[in-house]
């Protein structure tokens, strides 16, 4: 390539690019113009009169300009109503110098024109404009030189020099130009990553899959968010998670072919456009490339920072717009955040209407605690010694108006992760609370305890406390009948909050259980630093405790290491009425399972209460038979 054909192609690169403004912008901006055009009929008027043109004449030329300013009002299309208004503005130029004679100040009117129709950021009004003066100077150079040129040179060849004056028009509008460049780079650029952002980002897309269109799977999309993020920011301030951004982004340019383009969408949100691939395989590859240079430790103030990623992979198909990509790359990403997270996954079909189903569980989930559609039940927890009630721990139900009952598992996990499990384990506690308190009015002589689950999200929660003390105190629940139940992983989630938040709960006098005790951290360390009242056996443990003593043994070692630890045991998951003699015989205190009874609501509960009171006591062979 020639040193001049670079030099060209470098002047076209740093050109504007002619990129739309957004819908709103545009209308602000287009409204000003028409405010300007508009005037400019009624100075035009004025202007005639006073060069002594008369009414009629200086009517006639600002008709001229109104036709524009009409056009420019009444049309409904961008292209048009801006191509009229930058007419209308130049033709004003073109009055105005006719008008005043030909005095050569008044030419500078078109440079101002000219310049303040690059606020369109559009070529079309400002070349329309530009053309315009070319075409002005030279026919009028030529019919009526007099109103425009003042030299013989420019009279003799009036298109030679409307040709230079067009120049000059564009020289002086470099400012603008370069000012329009810009506000370009600055609505298309994030600003702190210097990465192209979400609207550049999709433009690319589109032109990709038009240039590839007849290639199903040549274009791909990665989504890419930050797994941990958040943390960073809340533990050592948004200073340093702007830092880890930007290194974030330097990662991202290092780990990319030349041709790929990053971008950061927004937050801890990144995407890639990755082009010319041959297989998904080339895809998947990019992404194991970002996820493996990502786990590199960033250092930001003087301390390593370990964080990962999520990545959703999404190939182009027939038929695709941008939006289409964007949003299957993010379902797929979705889908990993919602697995486990720090992983890649390549979009499938079935995974965005998961996403809808998940999305559309959520809305109704909010409207269930407003319409009072979550329902407790009940299930009994047995003394091993009496085969009496000792307890009963409140399970969840979900009685939704399209699905019927749902059990726990179909909606639990999905209100911890978006936060509901809040106030939807607020509700159940106060309901819990209350309906304990009217069992024990109504069989005072039938002592025990209420059993509710706490998700690690409410662990953390900084008003849990006061919460449970809320009510213990509105239902007039003693709070040594309260029994709160955790699962292992809240117990090294965040040590330092744990340790507070359960001593401060066992100060209110409750009593707190680990339930599934043995299939999680199972450390000895947590349980002589934490109040731990009760451990739960998993039903894991309890599947084949009457198979023979070595399958016995595990649940031997956890209830013999609680009876040292001074801890009440309880057996979840008992089924079989070996599985009673067996756990009676290794000391156990307590079970509970579909043994002795499924969970039951609020009638049920009442009529085994009841039953209990008419025959001295119930037993799991009764109870079973229910």
């Amino acid at each position: 390539m020639s040193s001049g054909s670079r030099m060209a192609r470098a002047v076209i690169d740093y050109l504007p690019k002619g990129q739309s403004l957004p819908e709103e912008v545009w209308r602000v901006r287009h409204r000003t113009l028409t405010y300007l055009l508009r005037a400019h009929v009624v100075a035009i008027f004025f202007y005639g009169l006073a060069r002594g043109k008369g009414a009629a004449h200086s009517a006639a030329e600002a008709t001229i300009v109104a036709s524009f300013a009409a056009l420019a009002t009444l049309t409904q299309n961008r292209k048009v109503s801006s191509g009229a208004t930058a007419l209308g503005l130049v033709a004003s130029s073109a009055v105005l110098v006719h008008l005043s004679g030909g005095i050569i100040e008044m030419h500078f009117h078109f440079f101002v024109m000219v310049g303040i129709l690059t606020l369109y950021q559009d070529w079309l009004p400002f070349l329309a404009a530009i053309g315009f003066v070319v075409l002005h100077h030279g026919v009028m150079g030529a019919l009526r030189p007099q109103d425009v040129y003042n030299h013989p040179s420019a009279i003799a060849h009036p298109f030679r020099w409307a040709l230079i004056h067009g120049g000059f028009v564009l020289a002086a509008s470099a400012a603008s130009v370069i000012a329009w460049r810009l506000n370009e780079e600055q609505a298309l650029k994030d600003p702190l990553t210097a990465l192209p952002n979400r609207r550049l980002f999709h433009d690319r897309v589109g032109h990709a899959l038009v240039r590839t269109q007849r290639v199903p799977g040549s274009v791909a999309v990665l989504f890419v968010d930050l797994d941990g993020f958040k943390d960073v920011n809340d533990s050592l301030g948004h200073a340093a998670g702007d830092q880890l951004l930007i290194a974030v982004a330097e990662r991202l340019r290092a780990s990319l072919r030349p041709g790929d383009t990053p971008a950061r969408l927004g937050g801890d949100e990144f995407a890639i456009l990755v082009e010319d691939l041959k297989s998904e395989g080339d895809a998947l590859q990019v992404a194991d490339r970002l996820l493996e240079s990502l786990t590199v430790p960033f250092v930001v103030r003087n301390k390593e920072i370990v964080i990962g990623a999520s990545v959703g992979v999404a190939l182009s198909r027939c038929g695709d717009t941008a939006d289409d990509v964007l949003r299957n790359a993010d379902v797929a990403m979705y889908t990993v955040k919602t697995g486990g997270r720090g992983r890649r996954e390549l979009f499938e079909t079935a995974m965005h209407a998961a996403v809808v189903e998940r999305v559309q569980l959520e809305q109704d989930m909010h409207r269930a605690l407003e319409a009072n559609e979550f329902v407790v039940h009940y299930q009994p927890v047995i003394s091993l010694a009496t085969g009496r009630i000792a307890g009963l721990e409140a399970l969840i139900r979900w009685q939704h108006p399209t699905k019927g009952l749902l059990p726990p598992l179909e909606f639990l996990p999905l209100a911890e992760q978006t936060g509901l499990i809040v106030p939807i384990g607020t509700w159940v506690l106060n309901h819990a609370c209350r309906q304990a308190r009217t069992w024990k009015d109504r069989f005072a002589d039938r002592p025990f305890t209420m059993s509710v689950n706490l998700s690690p999200t409410q662990l953390v929660q900084p008003n849990l406390v006061d919460v449970v003390k809320a009510a213990l105190r509105s239902s007039g629940l003693a709070p040594g009948d309260l029994v709160l139940e955790l699962t292992e992983g809240v117990m090294v989630d965040d040590a330092t909050v744990t340790v507070d938040r359960l001593h401060e709960l066992k100060a209110l006098g409750v009593q707190l259980a680990v339930d599934d005790f043995g299939t999680g951290y199972s450390s000895l360390s947590y349980l002589r630093r934490l109040p731990i009242d009760i451990l739960k056996i998993d039903k894991m443990f309890i599947d084949s405790i009457a198979d023979g003593p070595t399958e016995a043994e595990f649940a031997r070692s956890i209830i013999s290491l609680a009876h040292n630890l001074h801890l009440e045991t309880v057996a979840e998951g008992v089924e079989e009425a070996d599985q009673v003699t067996c756990l009676r015989d290794l000391g156990c205190n307590l079970a509970q399972g579909y043994r002795f009874a499924r969970p039951l609501d609020v009638d049920g509960i009442a009529a085994l209460f009841a039953a209990a009171e008419v025959s001295d006591g119930w037993h799991a062979s009764k109870v079973s038979s229910q």
